[in-house]
């Protein structure tokens, strides 16, 4: 037996509005019929005495009653079983001592059928007919009935049974409909949302037109591209995306579109900001086509990408040399001034905690030196490639044996390392070494910025895959940072940053590792309450 129903929809809440109605009037259609019994003007054989007709009308009004306030206010399976019950009772005693099987009385319980359906489904339905069976047989055996009116019985219990089970499979096609059209409904949000969700997720700006240019769906960084937070929403393209060709000749996007007809790039547009700043542009033009001939465009979809860095991809790796050469000459001009200077004191004598300061800055500069080529040596791999060899991967094992190789870093610092792991992690598919390097880099800037308090080493299942993060209780990144944190050669200005040493580029080639791992790093961090870093990696087996 099922629940009553929990459906909170409009139609359900108007059925059982409507059940309520129906189980509240019923005493005003069956007493009636009571008094003509009582009077003659009806059938009246099995009308017992007018004690008995007030004690049934009473309860069939207090039944009435209670059951409004009890399925509005109290709707709970034993309730609704209760009221059925009780209606059943009180409507074979009404049949069988007032008005008798044969009476317009009869009529009603298609609505004890079609309520106790509802409620319940149709084991209830068929226990409901079965009664209005056996009370139809008491009938004739109580009043002594002749063959003709066993017939007459018979006929009334089909023709109630017909009709409760007609208007019950009617309703119940209804509400297959009615569940198919939701579902149908539901799906096609889903898929919309979804939709949204991946436009919203991507990296490159994706507008949606219809055939006239006017802009339906597009994502955030659409807005971050066209520098604008105002909503672009049935604005036409051509007024939001001012494209220009190389002979500064004008370029409508959608005549563009309409004139190719199939799905091409360009990478020779450049899109002029009102401020006269411009960028150049990767668009892609696809034209939205349903999937039968004939059907025509319904519209575009333009995929864009600011690609001025790669036009200027020479000038780029020049500069790039250029830092590089410039943060290695200083730390090699201290080193050789400390190196030079340790000589010259040597010569003249000088004592050994003097020599002792002058070596510390010089092997201090030395470990820089080597860090940063250890960072450069790990961008080219990751750069070229190599190294990337993906394997199996026990993820507890592997997050035990990272734990285990920086605790000892962390008590140094009388910091708390923890290893938050879920049991029966799945294994996962990748590069060993990057996911490594990724790790190890969240953990040495976690330890190193921690001054107390305690640095966790997480590893939890979801859905699809296992989430890593690495969380401490350090100094925090400020919302001013938090922008520039993956950029080359950056350091906070923070001064509590720049007491220990750095080289920029951990977080740096820590992104193009995450790049190569698949993975895109999130990072939460408050300042002076610690920070963050995560990422997920899918899972190739459960």
């Amino acid at each position: 037996m099922k629940r009553p129903i929990a459906d909170n929809s409009s139609y359900y809440r108007d059925v059982m509005r409507i059940l309520r109605i129906a189980g509240t009037l019923l005493p005003i259609a069956v007493i009636p019929l009571g008094f003509l019994v009582q009077r003659g003007v009806l059938d009246n054989r099995f009308y017992v005495n007018d004690t008995w007709f007030a004690a049934l009308s009473i309860a069939f009004v207090v039944t009435a009653i209670g059951q409004y306030f009890l399925t509005r206010y109290r709707p709970t399976p034993e309730n609704y079983l209760l009221l059925s019950v009780v209606y059943h009772i009180v409507g074979i005693a009404f049949i069988l001592t007032v008005t008798g099987f044969l009476s317009p009385a009869i009529i009603c319980w298609v609505a004890l059928m079609l309520a106790v359906d509802t409620y319940f489904g149709t084991t209830a339905f068929i226990l409901s007919a079965l009664t209005l069976i056996l009370t139809g047989w008491a009938s004739l055996i109580l009043s002594g009935a002749t063959p003709n009116e066993y017939t007459t019985v018979g006929l009334f219990c089909a023709f109630i049974i017909a009709v409760g089970f007609t208007v019950s499979r009617i309703r119940s096609v209804t509400d297959r409909e009615r569940r198919a059209l939701t579902k149908s409904r539901e799906d096609e949000n889903f898929q919309r949302e979804r939709l949204i969700t991946l436009v919203n997720s991507m990296g490159d700006a994706v507008v949606t037109t219809d055939e006239e240019g006017a802009i339906k769906i597009y994502n955030a960084a659409t807005l971050n591209l066209l520098d604008t937070n105002a909503s672009l929403t049935n604005k036409k393209i051509d007024r939001v995306l001012r494209l220009f060709d190389e002979n500064d000749k004008r370029i409508r996007a959608v005549d563009l579109a309409k004139a190719r007809g199939v799905v091409f790039t360009r990478t020779d547009l450049i899109h002029k900001f009102n401020d006269g700043e411009q960028i150049n542009l990767y668009i892609n033009f696809s034209p939205i086509q349903l999937s039968y001939q004939g059907a025509g465009d319904k519209g575009f979809i333009f995929i864009l990408r600011d690609i001025t860095k790669e036009k200027s991809l020479e000038e780029e790796r020049d500069e790039f040399i250029s830092v590089v050469s410039h943060e290695l000459r200083t730390p090699v001009a201290i080193v050789e001034g400390n190196i030079s200077n340790l000589r010259i004191l040597q010569d003249r004598g000088a004592d050994q905690a003097t020599l002792n300061h002058a070596l510390d800055d010089a092997h201090d500069q030395i470990m820089y030196l080597a860090k940063m080529i250890n960072d450069l040596s790990t961008l080219s791999r990751a750069e070229r490639g190599l190294d990337g060899s993906t394997e199996d991967i026990d993820t507890a094992a592997f997050l035990h044996e990272l734990y285990n190789s920086y605790v000892d870093s962390a008590q140094k610092k009388h910091l708390k390392l923890d290893l938050d792991i879920q049991p029966h992690l799945p294994h996962i598919t990748t590069s060993r070494l990057y996911l490594e390097e990724v790790l190890q880099n969240f953990l040495t800037n976690a330890i190193k910025y921690t001054k107390e308090g305690s640095v966790t080493l997480i590893g939890h299942k979801v859905r699809g895959g296992v989430y890593f993060a690495v969380q401490d209780s350090g100094i925090g990144i400020s919302k001013s940072d938090q922008r520039h944190i993956f950029e080359r050669f950056w350091r906070s200005e923070d001064y509590r940053t720049r007491e220990t040493s750095g080289t920029g580029l951990g977080l740096y080639v820590t992104q193009k590792l995450a790049g190569k791992l698949g993975v895109k790093i999130e990072f939460e961090s408050r300042l002076n309450h610690g920070s963050t870093f995560s990422f997920i990696v899918k899972t190739t087996r459960e």
